[in-house]
């Protein structure tokens, strides 16, 4: 049986602090995400609401000690298709993203990657499902998605074979 994690976790990776939002288990990977990258991807989130937009979450796997992610960067994708209740990654969205991740970023990994679903709520449809499956399919590797309407958001996470819905911890710097 899983048990939530206190509401507290000390976090000194990065010299702050840290505050858990919803319920981290201990048989789950935990996700720490820097505050300024949260607060960039909900700015991002609400610069379209009439259609999907999405991006790419960047940072590490780590495992000293006990194994977590961390997201650490936030890059938009670019030459998305982009409807109202869909996302489409492209052949030159995929090529885009490996550019500045490698010249930005080179030390760092995508972890995963970010939508909106505007005023539809924070769930993974089955094309969501499919993208995770087929393209973020590493046990740590993450998905976020934002409804900037309802001004909700989430994260999601492999347990075992499933993608379920998880807490993260935010780190205050």
């Amino acid at each position: 049986m899983r048990q939530p994690v206190p509401k507290t976790m000390p976090v000194n990776r990065s010299g702050g602090s840290g505050q858990v939002f919803g319920d981290i288990y201990n048989d789950a990977l935990p996700i720490f995400v820097h505050e300024r990258v949260l607060e960039e991807v909900l700015e991002f989130s609400e610069t379209e609401v009439s259609r999907e937009i999405g991006g790419f979450l960047v940072g590490g796997f780590h495992e000293d000690g006990r194994r977590y992610v961390e997201v650490r960067h936030f890059l938009p994708a670019h030459d998305v298709r982009s409807r109202v209740a869909s996302l489409t990654f492209t052949h030159e969205t995929w090529a885009t993203m490996t550019r500045e991740v490698e010249t930005k970023f080179p030390d760092e990994v995508v972890i995963g990657w970010h939508h909106t679903h505007p005023n539809f709520g924070v769930f993974l449809s089955g094309y969501d499902l499919f993208v995770q499956r087929n393209f973020f399919n590493q046990m740590w590797q993450i998905a976020m998605v934002v409804d900037p309407v309802r001004q909700e958001f989430g994260f999601f996470q492999w347990r075992g074979e499933e993608i379920v819905d998880c807490g993260f911890v935010c780190i205050v710097e």
